[in-house]
Parts: C-alpha cells; structure tokens; sequence
C-alpha cells in the first residue's frame, strides 16, 4: 500500500514537472529524505517530521494537503482509501437500480387517523418546577436590588463626605505653556542594531544544525509552524509568551531578545515548552491553540 502510495505522489510530481532538486529548495527540505519518499520508505525520521513532509510535498505538487495525509495513513493501516464522492457515487448506482427493479403497484391512500392528545405528567410537572425556580431567581434579584439601594442611600446621606473641594485656579498663560510643552516632540537617541527594538516584544530565534520542524503558538491567539535545515535561522515575536514543539530537539539552539535559552533535546526527539519574560519551562503536552 506504501509502495502504491509514493509512486501515485512521484507520478503527480513528474506531470508537473518539478525535480527532487527544485522541490528540495523551495521546501527546504533535504533531497535524502524527498528521496525516501519517492522510493516508499517512509521510517527515515519519526512519524512527526514523515506527516510534515509529505504535507509540504503534496502542497507543493498541487494536491490537497488534508486528503493526501488520509491517504498515507490508510496505505499505512494497509487499507483503501476511497474520497466521498467515490464512496457516495456506487451507493447511488445501486439506489437506482433499487428503484428501476421495483415493480409498479396499485397504491391506495390510507385514511386520515384523527391525532390523538397525549399529556405527560413528568413534563408537566417539569414545568411547574422551572416556573418555581424562576420565581425565586426574580424574588433573590429583587432582594439584591433592595439591599444595593438602602446601602447606597446610607452612603449618601451618612458616610459620604459633604466638605466642598476647592481647586486652586491657575494663571491663563501657565495653562497654554504647559500644553505648549506637551506637544514638543524629543528627538529620539540612535539605537544599537543589536539592541532590542521595543521593550515590551519579544524575540525568540531557532538556529538549527540538523532537520527539524518547529511549531509554535504566539500569546495565544496564533500560529506558526515551519521546518528548518542546518545552518538557517528562523525569529518569532510576541508580546507576552511562546509556546512551542520542537522535533530532533538535539540539533535547535534558542535565543529571546539576543540571550541564549538554557534548552537541551535529543536527536530525534520532540520537546515542548513555553517561554515568557519570567523564564522557561517544559511542557508535558504538545502546546494548543486556544481561540
């Protein structure tokens, strides 16, 4: 089923005319594993990083990312993937051939039945016991109400203090200088490249030796995901936290705002973490996008 697999993406990639070595720059991923693919041998990395390229594969070969990765797991659970309007279509065939065999009767109304009325105590009683409740939900809000009111009135009338405030007037011509002032614009100091350019951003940078796809949720309300190759670097921002997957962990070096990140990983191993102004920790699970 593997083989059957590759040799269907190989097919598609030769009829749009792209090679290994194109596809290879404009992924970034490396030829050896575009290779591995081609030929149906999909364990040269683990399970995570085989998804994630033949994701970019499919894309890049103008197939749909969603339906190719259903394919490669059916060929991988060696069973036949079918898409629905294949599945739909023979279900069809075999209603109209229903219908053609069925033979023609003589078909004789039925006569109305009068309906019958049928009441359910237990419904009945169900709602005798919402009108009960909602009852009291209004007697409860009324008595609140009642209780704010009588604690304002004490504050207004007992607590409240009644002295008059005097505000010091001052000078016409002070008021116009002083928003004079305020308008006057600072000439800003030249900064540093290196320095950071705004002090609540942060930057996080992945430099990789070897392979490895990154993943990352930025203050919890979007997502990046990219793969990188040796000696290339990759910089995130955000403005309060990263959460991030690191696969082949053993070959990413981490940098926030130009200061190196105490993470270690393994070769061919996933890390997860989040990573603030307050420090860095492993995660357990895989980081999520909550919105």
């Amino acid at each position: 089923m593997l083989d059957k697999f590759s040799d269907e993406l190989r097919e598609k990639r030769l009829q749009s005319g792209i090679t290994l070595e194109q596809m290879a720059n404009k992924t970034r991923i490396d030829q050896k594993f575009l290779e591995a693919i081609d030929e149906g041998n999909f364990a040269f990395l683990p399970e995570l990083y085989v998804k994630a390229f033949i994701k970019q594969y499919a894309k890049e070969i103008g197939l749909d990312e969603t339906e190719t990765l259903k394919r490669y797991q059916s060929a991988k659970d060696g069973k036949l993937f079918l898409p629905e309007q294949e599945i739909s279509q023979p279900n069809a065939e075999v209603e109209n051939k229903a219908v053609k065999q069925t033979p023609k009767t003589s078909y004789t109304p039925a006569k109305p039945q009068p309906l019958k009325s049928y009441n359910d105590p237990s419904i009945e009683k169900r709602h005798e016991e919402s009108d009960a409740a909602g009852k009291d939900k209004i007697l409860i809000a009324a008595a609140i109400i009642g209780i704010l009111i009588v604690i304002v009135a004490v504050y207004l009338f007992f607590i409240r203090d009644t002295k008059e405030i005097i505000v010091a007037e001052r000078p016409f011509e002070e008021v116009i200088e002083q928003n004079q002032q305020r308008y006057i614009e600072e000439t800003p100091e030249a900064e540093d490249d290196t320095t950071i350019l705004s002090s609540d951003s942060l930057y996080l940078k992945f430099v990789s030796s070897e392979p490895s796809w990154i993943f990352v949720v930025i203050d919890d309300i979007k997502k990046e995901e990219f793969t990188l190759v040796p000696n290339i670097e990759h910089v995130v921002t955000a403005g309060n936290n990263f959460k991030a997957t690191v696969g082949n962990s053993g070959g990413v070096k981490l940098t926030l705002n130009n200061n190196p990140v105490e993470f270690t990983g393994r070769s061919g191993s996933v890390r997860h973490f989040s990573i603030d102004r307050e420090g860095f920790r492993y995660l357990n699970t895989p980081p999520k996008l909550d919105r």
